[in-house]
């Protein structure tokens, strides 16, 4: 594994990050249990699903990916109380609550048939959910992931670039890679000072925005507890669009004002400082399954004419691409790829991920993935929207995904009854901004 999805890994040990990946198929016409051999099937020829976590004796290095039979226990069959939409809903609570063990498996497959009163579907529905261990993929990757999993053509049989080892052999690995990393911590960590150095300067010049400040918390920064609330708002991507305004920042504008008028309403002020942590993609091809950083975006509450609001997020997002994609953002993932596996298990052993800071980098989480044609199918039936659920922390407790397929956009909310009891209300406040925004733009 590669240093940075190794972090990933051993973080979800101390706060889950599973992705859930929602796909809704209308015209299901395949019946259940050949429905799961064909998936099984077809998972069987993908490669990032045939691979698992194997740790390194005694952690002396970074964990390995090793060849994982893939059989009909990974494709599960959820019966539904009630075969209704919100019974789902509820079903799929029930699924963020419990986490894959990427060293057994690191994706399950979730499918709740015969599902009413769906948007976007003319009948009874079939809700395929992805489940999958963060370390496996970051939302673009899993997004492909999906593609070739629910394609009308079956992808061709890859050779899975991974072999089973021997601790021994493990053990020898870690005991030879000792000595470059050493060499290549400290030619690297001098680079990447030096680079930071230079940011430092390009900052004071103004050719890059300087970090972005952090915020003022809100009830969506308070531990969220065990339990968890989901919604989703289906809609046409053009109620997002507008002259110089992107799907994701139609979606960030729509969510400023929901949350806006969610937090005067419930908490009688909004704080003009209201920010999102939005997930980017790093520069460059990929190094790691994971190739994306953090940053911080206004939301500009306090202003109220829409399009003005909008055209200032998306100078925020300019801003944080722009300093993510300086030279010393590289360095530093150069420099974490010098150091050694034990370091940095024990850094992430050491951190403290329960303590909520006075402030931060935003007051909630935004994830936008685009996930293509809608030309994807599963068991007869055809794609009609597509969701995900970013998750929660003891800082985040109300994520937003934004997802979207073909000519439809969803908006994921997802939250606990500590933060947001009424979701059915904010629910109805995203409907009503999202009206707001289209109105505005159009």
């Amino acid at each position: 594994m590669t240093p940075t999805d190794a972090q990933t890994f051993w973080i979800s040990e101390k706060i889950p990050n599973d992705q859930l990946l929602l796909y809704c198929f209308d015209g299901q016409s395949q019946h259940m249990d050949e429905l799961r051999r064909s998936v099984v099937e077809r998972a069987s020829l993908i490669p990032d699903l045939n691979v698992r976590i194997r740790e390194s004796p005694w952690h002396l290095d970074y964990p390995v990916w090793e060849p994982m039979p893939v059989d009909a226990s990974l494709a599960r069959v959820h019966e539904l109380p009630e075969n209704s939409w919100l019974s789902c809903i509820h079903g799929i609570e029930k699924l963020l609550e419990n986490h894959v063990d990427p060293r057994e498996s690191p994706w399950t497959l979730h499918l709740f048939h015969g599902v009413t009163g769906v948007p976007r579907c003319s009948g009874p529905a079939l809700i395929a959910v992805l489940q999958v261990a963060h370390s496996l993929a970051d939302g673009k990757r899993a997004s492909a992931i999906a593609r070739q999993l629910f394609s009308p053509q079956p992808p061709a049989k890859q050779k899975t670039d991974v072999r089973r080892s021997g601790t021994a052999e493990i053990l020898g690995r870690a005991v030879l890679r000792l000595p470059g990393q050493l060499v290549s911590l400290f030619r690297d960590g001098r680079a990447g000072h030096r680079a930071q150095l230079q940011l430092q300067a390009d900052t004071e010049s103004g050719v890059v925005a300087p970090q972005a400040a952090s915020r003022p918390k809100v009830r969506s920064n308070i531990p969220p507890g065990p339990h968890r609330l989901v919604r989703m708002v289906v809609r046409d991507s053009a109620d997002f669009r507008g002259d110089g305004v992107s799907v994701t920042v139609g979606a960030m504008t729509a969510i400023s004002v929901a949350m806006a008028n969610y937090l005067t309403e419930r908490d009688g002020s909004v704080p003009p400082e209201l920010g999102a942590e939005v997930t980017i993609a790093k520069a460059g091809t990929p190094t790691a399954r994971n190739h994306f950083r953090n940053a911080g975006v206004g939301l500009f509450p306090e202003v109220d004419d829409l399009r003005e609001r909008a055209q200032l997020i998306r100078e925020s997002m300019d801003e944080r691409r722009a300093r993510a994609s300086h030279p010393s953002s590289a360095a530093s993932d150069l420099a974490l790829n010098a150091v050694p596996g034990p370091l940095v298990r024990w850094g992430v052993q050491q951190y403290d991920f329960t303590a909520v800071p006075d402030e931060v980098t935003g007051n909630t989480v935004v994830s936008s993935v685009a996930r293509g044609d809608a030309d994807l199918v599963l068991g007869g039936g055809v794609v009609r929207f597509t969701a995900g659920f970013p998750s929660l922390s003891p800082v985040m407790s109300l994520t937003h995904g934004v997802h979207g397929i073909g000519d439809t956009v969803t908006i994921s909310i997802t939250s606990s009854p500590a933060s947001i009891p009424d979701i059915d209300v904010y629910e109805q406040m995203m409907h009503d901004a999202i009206d707001e925004v289209r109105e505005a733009l159009s």
